[in-house]
């Protein structure tokens, strides 16, 4: 049974209409030099571009027609998570409807349709449900607790065909069908949840994710985004030898602005990015934004908004924001009014030159900036900005690397006993990188620790990296794995060396998996009465390669039980139609790497 299911997706380029451009033109243009904030119904019109297929409907055309219903059971609907929001390794694709903590509350389909497919893993999106429009939209349902009885027959049915917890399947048109309003599931915290919620996603079939707010998901909000911070990088010689530098804008008479008056920089050339979040009625939590536009005198050089996504698209949040500010201060997200060589993010328009901001004329450059919520609320930050020869903002810091990679172009790294290949088109940005190498210290280890890069530099898709063991006998060639930052990538031995993809920089280095991961029963013991519990419940662990595979059975029969990766526990429910008397439960858990562990326990019904 294999745990992880992995969710073959399309790879589809995101291309912005002329129309939307010119409808953005116009307003700009009978704008002047008064700035102000697209309204919301112009905001949708020009939403109605992002609509690839002639065939489906358009946004705003759905919305009028009320088209897409409630789809949680709670009466103040409230959101934890917006579209487009910046996650660890991600944009967040949907709205995370609050469950005030709770799970039970009834789960309502949003339109007629079929269910289409059903995702089940102990990661990810837990229980997830994917029901089929006859408009050719698909709406995604994540975290559920527990499907309605006729598609949880459906799902155990395939389970046991399987023999797996962890399944993923499509059904056709006429199997599952749903009415607009039925209750398809209860909401839950299954898969890699942070609390009780429901995840709900509107895609197409070419799976390209939507804002559901576009469809008529409205949300009581009449307060305007937090403007935190500012932060200001060189574009010139110093781009990559200094850390930037940090302003914090004050608020008055309902704008951001600095108390310092101009900011004074020495580079010719700077880019900045906005520290912004929303907030809301009825909810205490800090949200996405949905709009931010830059513009230098009456120009603009920058817009970005959160419509649309492909899945492919969900990994430039590492270049999207300043990712190592969000990685280190408790996910701040500053969001970058500049455009990387490597970042092909369908999100942007209307950007000048990357965004860079030109000071080469030595005048005062008024910048203003908007950040906008989906109701139209919008926090606005002016500024003045000038070169000044003199001025130390931006220090210089002294860094030595080893090699380069170049954004656009394939780069390897070799030494005798390491090397890596990146493909072209998988940096973000120029990478200067260091390696090193330093003996080892792990009892485990069968190489030393290859380091190179950091943890703050990452690939934007998966890239080889092979390292030669130092001390592998034949007889453990297959216990072999590859490592970085003391986690597991797996890999395969060939040749002398181990290779395995990552998408992560800094220490790898080559280790031994010989030890069978750990089962520890929680609630049942030898000859204990289980009828009451209804439930038996287990912790499973490995030290080192990750959980694979794991099995249940009772008297001898393969048996569903539920994964949960979060808290690495097993569930079991009992069958209350088992007979009275002595039963046994065995479970067999094997790691990556093939070793296995057993555990049996004799219990009573």
């Amino acid at each position: 049974m294999n745990i992880t299911n992995h969710i073959s997706i399309k790879s589809v380029v995101f291309s912005t209409s002329i129309f939307a451009v010119v409808v953005l033109c116009f307003w700009f243009f009978v704008s002047g030099k008064t700035h102000s904030a697209i309204s919301t119904n112009t905001a949708l019109a020009v939403s109605d571009s992002i609509i690839e297929s002639k065939q489906l409907p358009t946004p705003v055309s759905l919305k009028q027609a009320k088209y897409f219903g409630d789809v949680i059971d709670i009466k103040e609907k409230t959101i934890v998570g917006n579209f487009g929001e910046p996650r660890r390794a991600h944009f967040h694709t949907g709205l995370d409807f609050r469950t005030n903590q709770e799970e039970g509350h009834a789960v309502f389909a949003a339109a007629d349709g079929y269910v289409s497919r059903i995702n089940v893993s102990g990661t990810g999106y837990g229980n997830a449900l994917y029901i089929t429009h006859p408009n050719g939209y698909v709406t995604v349902y994540g975290h559920l607790l527990v499907f309605n009885a006729t598609i949880q027959k459906r799902l155990r049915e395939e389970q046991y065909k399987k023999e797996s917890f962890a399944v993923d399947f499509q059904l056709s048109p006429s199997e599952l069908v749903v009415k607009k309003g039925d209750t398809i599931a209860l909401s839950g915290n299954t898969g890699g949840s942070g609390g009780p919620h429901l995840h709900f996603e509107i895609r197409d079939t070419l799976e390209n994710v939507y804002n559901p707010m576009l469809f008529g998901y409205e949300l009581k909000d009449d307060l305007k985004p937090v403007i935190g911070y500012v932060k200001f990088y060189p574009m010139d010689s110093l781009r990559y030898r200094s850390d930037g530098y940090r302003v914090r804008p004050t608020l008055k008479n309902g704008v951001y602005e600095f108390s310092t008056g101009v900011v004074k920089v020495n580079s010719k050339s700077v880019s900045l990015a906005i520290n912004a979040y929303d907030i809301m009625n009825l909810t205490e939590s800090h949200t996405g934004i949905y709009n931010l536009t830059l513009f230098d005198g009456d120009k603009m050089i920058y817009n970005a908004k959160f419509d649309k996504l492909s899945f492919p698209e969900k990994r430039y949040v590492y270049t999207h924001i300043d990712y190592p500010i969000f990685q280190n201060e408790g996910r701040k997200s500053f969001h970058k009014c500049f455009v990387e060589p490597g970042n092909k993010c369908g999100i942007y328009s209307d950007v000048f030159k990357a965004g860079e901001i030109d000071l080469s004329n030595g005048k005062v450059h008024e910048l203003y900036t908007e950040v906008t919520d989906f109701n139209g609320n919008v926090a606005q930050l002016k500024m003045k900005m000038q070169y000044d020869v003199t001025s130390v903002v931006f220090k210089a810091k002294t860094e030595s690397y080893t090699t380069r990679f170049d954004a656009g172009t394939a780069n390897e790294f070799s030494t005798t006993n390491f090397s890596i290949k990146a493909p072209s088109g998988y940096l973000f940005d120029n990478l200067f990188l260091s390696y090193k190498y330093t003996a080892a210290k792990d009892s485990t280890a069968i190489s030393g620790v290859h380091t190179f890069g950091n943890t703050e530099q990452y690939f934007y898709d998966w890239c080889t990296v092979t390292v030669k063991p130092e001390n592998l006998k034949t007889t453990l060639q297959d216990k072999a794995i590859l490592t970085v930052n003391g986690n597991s990538l797996g890999g395969k031995f060939d040749n002398g060396f181990i290779t395995a993809r990552t998408r992560d920089l800094g220490a790898f280095q080559t280790k031994l998996d010989t030890t069978a991961p750990k089962i520890v029963a929680l609630n049942v013991t030898t000859g204990k009465n289980m009828r009451v519990y209804k439930k038996l419940l287990f912790r499973i662990s490995d030290n080192l390669s990750g959980i694979a595979d794991f099995d249940t059975y009772i008297d001898g029969q393969w048996v569903v039980t539920d994964y949960d990766a979060k808290s690495n526990t097993l569930t079991h429910t009992l069958d209350q139609k088992l007979k009275n008397g002595e039963h046994i439960f065995k479970v067999v858990l094997t790691d990556e790497r093939k070793n296995q562990s057993q555990l049996e326990i004799k219990f009573l019904m």
